[in-house]
């Protein structure tokens, strides 16, 4: 079985603690072939859905000839496990829903092309929390069981297919279905027992009556469990290999290649995690092992046996960590008994590649997948079988890159479409890609803001990239200049604001980044674009922070969702005096007692002095915190005794996520950023809070969007409400009747199929610029200039 690199926690979560490296696509992480065809998949639904690419010859180069997606994989954005398997005319590839409902999804080939054939439920699929309710938020294991489902390995022989769930709260196990008539049954559910640990089902392989269970943590070196389906279809264990010599972390039985009599067992982890695999043959009833396969180069970390491939005499064998993980597919014979090393498959890599991280075979040709390549977007290796039998020099396949930079004109949404981007009544500017920002492909942007500057009028975009702030002069909308960056240490997830013509940004999952600030001023002098900016400051009360809030009128700012070190506050409100920008100093704290990933956690809030209709509070500080599980109202005028006023949940909270104030204070406009994803809505939701009475604020309404994309960030400015909705882009509502929203326009960023529930895409939209310009940041596409009309609603 061609075992896939393993899984990581997605990076592109907007509530989660963001890491640094930024986890994309992963083309390749696994890979398969078919005949004259390569299967790649793309587990993530970063850009576009997850999917098989199906690549075919033509004119002697490799080209995209199909996408396979699932129903849920484009309507809902779920992944899909990294684990792929061929038999026959059947792709059979992991589900990745977040209920664990399915273990798998077959597509079958025709002369016609592929087309989905259906899928396989497990027998007793995980249930996870009910949908949330008023004053019963989802939890936090429900969240990750959404935002992180157990892998489902599959392997298919003949009219067989094996799932197993190698991950999750209780051990794994592995259900066997059969093809009966035109309906696939499951015939056996298999489960380890106390000599076998939870990492069980790892890896799989499956040969006629033949099925062999990587568990490559069992007994500290690994395992793997034999089983063999008897006369009457009954899977009986027949014997467990665990040889002797091997060190604890091995992880003997982490990658399987089942062939007959013939078993091949990846250790990675062996020998300094230079790894290694053994091979071992079946003569009547008994496994023994006939031989050590190890690479020449015996380097540690190369990983050597994390991924499998065998057909007939041959053998794979990936080792994605060597070179310093540029990686290498090595390759070996049986003959006559023997194991031999043969020539390796060549290619040029890149650092960072993983190639081999997974590795597949056919008669005519063998792949090997790259999901580290071009900042883990990924990539593969296809190599063609030569007269003698050897494999030529690789060729690498890839899915497209960024996207082209338009900029020099306006470009006009004209029946529907700007430059390939879906809209309505919203022209575009100019898009600058990551690559124009100065990122590069391990790299992403996320919250951005504006500044005019005071004196010249000219207007810029402050956007928030993995490696900095990046400076953009958008005075001439069409025309952008990006002037320089300030670095600071790598983060995913950043928010800036500004205050008195400084820039404050934090970054979150950045070790001990503190919040930087820099005087905007310096950009008027800036010659030579682009310039590397130092900051102006630093505040070193916090170390890493996931969101910042400024209250502009009273000059303190509230670093929120505080980790990594220094005054935390529990995650809470972190209250800053900037009235002096360049000397910030503590004030205080506000920790609550609620939250989902810990308790206090603010991720967000809106801090104003408050002038609504509600005269007690009027000209006092307010903030309207988002706390993950409700919307707290805060009153923070002391900073030394915060006081909280008031709590409010919503009917199936997911994540209280932001919210922005109308201008009369009237109203709070919410967004929940998990409710479309746990399910309960089906639609883009907003929550309409009436504050009158800030002691007990009411749910007017709601407004549900049209479509069912995730909402991330939303402003307000007069009578229009911009939200950035993740994978459906900018969204303006005109809210003069604040209780009835009407969407009247949008642009989509992401120009990829579906507007599915994920975490990718548009972040926030800066709407403030007296110009009516809108910048908007979406995550792996870049900075939109855009232009909204002011129109009717949308029909």
């Amino acid at each position: 079985m061609n075992r896939p690199f393993p899984m990581t926690l997605p990076a592109a979560l907007g509530l989660l603690l963001a890491t640094p490296a930024v986890a994309q696509d992963r083309l390749g992480q696994a890979v398969a072939v078919h005949g004259d065809q390569i299967l790649l998949l793309k587990p993530v639904p970063n850009r576009g859905p997850a999917a098989i690419h199906v690549f075919h010859q033509h004119g002697g180069a490799w080209q995209l000839a199909a996408r396979l997606t699932t129903e849920a994989a484009s309507r809902a954005g779920h992944e899909l496990s990294p684990s792929l398997a061929i038999a026959g005319a059947r792709a059979v590839v992991g589900s990745g829903d977040p209920m664990g409902a399915w273990g798998a999804h077959i597509f079958e080939r025709s002369a016609e092309g592929w087309e989905e054939a259906g899928g396989l439920r497990l027998a007793d699929p995980r249930q996870g929390d009910a949908q949330g309710s008023a004053g019963t938020p989802v939890s936090f294991a429900r969240v990750m069981q959404i935002l992180q489902p157990a892998a489902r390995i599959v392997v298919a022989h003949g009219e067989r297919v094996a799932v197993s769930v190698a991950s999750g709260p209780t051990r794994g196990s592995v259900r066997v279905y059969e093809l009966q008539g035109v309906d696939w049954e499951a015939r056996a559910h298999l489960a380890p027992d106390d000599s076998v640990d939870r990492s069980f089902g790892a890896s799989i392989a499956l040969h006629g009556n033949t099925l062999a269970v990587g568990a490559p943590s069992a007994g500290g070196s690994g395992a793997v469990v034999l089983f063999e389906r008897g006369p009457a279809g009954a899977w009986v264990r027949t014997t467990m290999l665990a040889p002797a010599g091997l060190v604890r972390g091995s992880r003997f039985g982490q990658a399987l290649a089942l062939d007959n009599d013939f078993l091949v067992v990846g250790a990675p982890g062996a020998n300094g995690r230079t790894g290694l695999a053994i091979a071992f043959a079946r003569e009547g009833d008994e496994w023994a092992a006939v031989g050590r396969l190890e690479p020449a180069d015996t380097a540690a970390n190369a990983r050597f046996g994390a991924a499998l491939a065998l057909l007939g005499r041959e053998i794979l064998i990936g080792a994605p960590g060597a070179a310093g993980g540029r990686g290498a597919v090595h390759s070996f014979l049986r003959h006559e008994g023997e194991l031999r090393a043969a020539a390796p498959l060549e290619v040029t890599v890149g650092e960072g590649f993983l190639l081999g991280a997974s590795v597949a075979v056919g008669e005519r040709f063998a792949v090997a997948g790259a999901p580290g390549a071009d900042g883990t977007r990924g990539r593969a290796a296809v190599f063609a079988r030569d007269a003698g039998g050897g494999w030529s020099a690789g060729e690498w396949i890839t899915l497209d890159g960024d996207l082209e930079m338009l900029a020099g004109r306006e470009i006009r949404c004209t029946d529907g479409a700007a430059a390939g981007f879906e809209c309505h009544e919203v022209d575009l500017e100019a898009f600058l890609p990551l690559s124009a920002l100065g990122g590069d492909a391990t790299e992403r942007v996320s919250d951005l803001w504006g500044w005019t500057d005071p004196e010249t009028g000219r207007e810029y975009a402050l956007v928030g990239r993995t490696g900095g702030l990046v400076f953009v002069d958008i005075t001439d909308p069409a025309r952008p200049t990006v002037l320089g960056t300030m670095r600071g240490n790598a983060s995913g997830a950043r928010d800036v604001k500004v205050y008195a013509d400084h820039a404050f940004l934090t970054g979150d999952g950045a070790g001990n980044h503190g919040l930087l600030v820099f005087d905007l001023t310096r950009l008027r002098g800036a010659e030579r674009a682009p310039v590397e900016f130092e900051p102006d400051a630093r505040y070193e009360g916090i170390a890493s922070a996931h969101n910042l809030v400024i209250d502009t009128a009273t000059g303190f700012a509230y670093p929120v969702a505080a980790s990594a070190g220094g005054e935390t506050c529990g995650g809470g409100l972190h209250m800053v005096d900037i009235r002096d920008p360049t000397m910030p100093t503590f004030a205080g704290c506000f920790t609550d007692d609620i939250g989902l990933l810990s308790p206090g956690r603010t991720h967000d809030a809106q801090c104003v002095v408050y002038d609504g209709p509600d005269d007690d509070y009027r000209a006092r500080e307010i903030c309207f915190a988002s706390n993950e599980t409700a919307l707290r109202i805060v009153d923070v005028t002391d900073k030394a005794n915060p006081t909280p006023i008031a709590m409010a949940r919503h009917p199936g909270v997911g994540y209280v996520h932001q919210g922005w104030l109308t201008d009369d204070h009237q109203y709070f406009y919410l967004d929940d950023e998990l409710d479309e994803i746990v399910g309960t809505t089906d639609r883009t939701r907003t929550m309409i809070w009436d504050i009158a009475d800030l002691d007990d604020p009411v749910l007017a309404g709601e407004f549900r969007g049209s479509t069912n994309a995730t909402d991330h960030n939303l402003y307000v400015v007069g009578d229009r409400m911009y939200q950035a909705n993740y994978q459906a882009g900018l969204r303006v509502m005109d809210i003069s009747d604040p209780l009835h929203p009407v969407e009247i326009g949008y642009f989509d960023t992401t120009p990829y199929e579906g507007n599915f529930p994920a975490m990718t895409g548009a972040w926030t939209a800066y709407p403030f610029f007296r110009s009516g310009t809108v910048i908007v940041s979406s995550m792996y596409e870049g900075l939109f200039v855009l232009k909204p009309r002011r129109r009717e609603p949308i029909p």
